[in-house]
C-alpha cells in the first residue's frame, strides 16, 4: 500500500510544485494587506478538492488500472490507499494554513483575530473533506471526466444543505451573532469536524470500494 501512496504522489509531484508557486504567491498578497488570511486557506482546500481528479485522470491515461489489479494488491488496498492519500492531502493543507495564519498574526498582519482565521481554516477542512468523500465514490463510477463536471453539482448540493441548516437559525444573522469566537469553540470545531469526516469517509469507501468491485476492467 505504501508504494501506491507513493506512485499517487510522484503522480502528483509537477501539479502540487505549480500550486505551491501559486501558494506562495497568494500569501504573499495576504502579507501585504491586499486580501484576507482565510482567502488563501480556501484557495488550498480547493486545491485539495481537485487533485484527486488529476491522479484518476493520469492513470485513466496509462492504463493503471489493468496493471495494478495484476499485482497481489487487491482492489480494497487500491482504494484505501486513494482515501490515505486524500487524508494525507487535507493534513498538509491544513499544516500550512495554521502555520501561515500564525505567522501573519506573529507579524502583524492579520486582519481578522486568529481564533477567527483558524474556524475558518476549519470550515474549509470540512468542506475538503466532505467534498472528497462525495466525489471519489463518483470518480470511481463515471471516470474522471464524468466525474469533473459533477464537482459544481455536488458543491451546490453542499451549499444548499449548508443553507436549510442554517435557515432554521436565523441564517447567517445567526452566524453574525455569534461574535469572535473563543479558543474553545475553535478547538471544538475540528474535533467534531474529524470525528465526522472519518465517519462520512468511512462511508465514502465502501461505496467505492464496491463500484470499484464492479467494475470490469
Amino acid at each position: 500500500m505504501t508504494g501506491l501512496i507513493l506512485k499517487d504522489f510522484l503522480i502528483l509531484r509537477k501539479t502540487l510544485r505549480s500550486y505551491l508557486m501559486i501558494l506562495a504567491i497568494y500569501a504573499a498578497v495576504a502579507f501585504s494587506g491586499f486580501w484576507q488570511a482565510s482567502f488563501v486557506s480556501g484557495f488550498m482546500m480547493v486545491m485539495v478538492s481537485m487533485l484527486p481528479m488529476n491522479v484518476f485522470a493520469y492513470d485513466k491515461q496509462c492504463n493503471w488500472d489493468t496493471y495494478g489489479l495484476s499485482l497481489p494488491i487487491g482492489r480494497t488496498r487500491t482504494v484505501a490507499s486513494r482515501y490515505l492519500v486524500v487524508l494525507i492531502l487535507v493534513a498538509m493543507a491544513g499544516a500550512l494554513t495554521i502555520a501561515m495564519g500564525v505567522a501573519m498574526n506573529l507579524a502583524g498582519r492579520m486582519e481578522e483575530s486568529l481564533g477567527e482565521y483558524l474556524l475558518t481554516s476549519a470550515v474549509f477542512v470540512v468542506f475538503a473533506t466532505v467534498i472528497n468523500a462525495m466525489m471519489l465514490p463518483l470518480l470511481y463510477k463515471f471516470g474522471s471526466e464524468r466525474a469533473r463536471m459533477m464537482l459544481f453539482g455536488v458543491m451546490g448540493i453542499i451549499a444548499l444543505l449548508v443553507v436549510i441548516f442554517l435557515i432554521p437559525l436565523g441564517g447567517l444573522d445567526w452566524l453574525q451573532s455569534l461574535g469572535t469566537p473563543t479558543m474553545e469553540q475553535v478547538a471544538a470545531v475540528p474535533a467534531v469536524a474529524v470525528v465526522s469526516g472519518l465517519v462520512l469517509l468511512a462511508l465514502s469507501f465502501l461505496l467505492s470500494r464496491h463500484f470499484y468491485g464492479a467494475k470490469d476492467v
